[in-house]
């Protein structure tokens, strides 16, 4: 089992500092696939699933968002705890637990009918009591977000729909990994 996926990064790297402009960003997205990173995060039995209302997945996910050039994944899945959840943890403490490639057919961006690809690193982080009790999703990205068990999971999903399944085996090689 991997850890954590390994960062090699040269001491020259040049990092852009900001994001690219939305249209130059549309049309990269119809031709590169993106690397995300997710969260599965864990509290006694459950986990955390929140029911998103952006593109590219409206309806029930984890937690998580794209990478930054130049940012390690571990940099970058602390980054998303905070600015997602509001969960400041030490990034030695998430778990890398698989990657998973997803293609959706809607995005956030023009033309949102050409939809996106990402390979998605996900990762596990049990959460404190105190953890527990600050979290708090975005508001701009979640409509509510609910601790649910793998069988009440199961039970919400739509089982014929590709991304429900997907999330099913990410939830469930989440909580198997603990």
């Amino acid at each position: 089992m991997i850890r954590n996926i390994p960062h090699f990064q040269e001491e020259n790297r040049i990092n852009q500092l900001g994001l690219m402009p939305a249209e130059t960003y549309g049309i990269c997205l119809d031709y590169v696939v993106i690397t995300c990173v997710d969260i599965v995060f864990l509290y006694h039995d459950r986990l955390l699933v929140g029911k998103r209302n952006t593109y590219p997945r409206k309806g029930w996910w984890i937690i998580g968002g794209r990478m930054h050039a130049g940012e390690s994944p571990l940099n970058a899945v602390s980054r998303k705890a905070n600015q997602e959840a509001n969960i400041r943890a030490d990034p030695s403490r998430f778990i890398f637990i698989n990657a998973y490639s997803t293609c959706f057919s809607t995005r956030q961006q023009e033309p949102r009918q050409h939809g996106l690809h990402s390979v998605n690193l996900t990762y596990t982080l049990k959460l404190t009591n105190d953890e527990a009790d600050s979290l708090r999703l975005t508001s701009s990205e979640y409509d509510e977000w609910t601790w649910i068990d793998l069988d009440a999971l199961r039970q919400r999903l739509e089982l014929d729909n590709e991304l429900d399944q997907a999330l099913l085996a990410i939830a469930q090689d989440a909580v198997s990994s603990v």
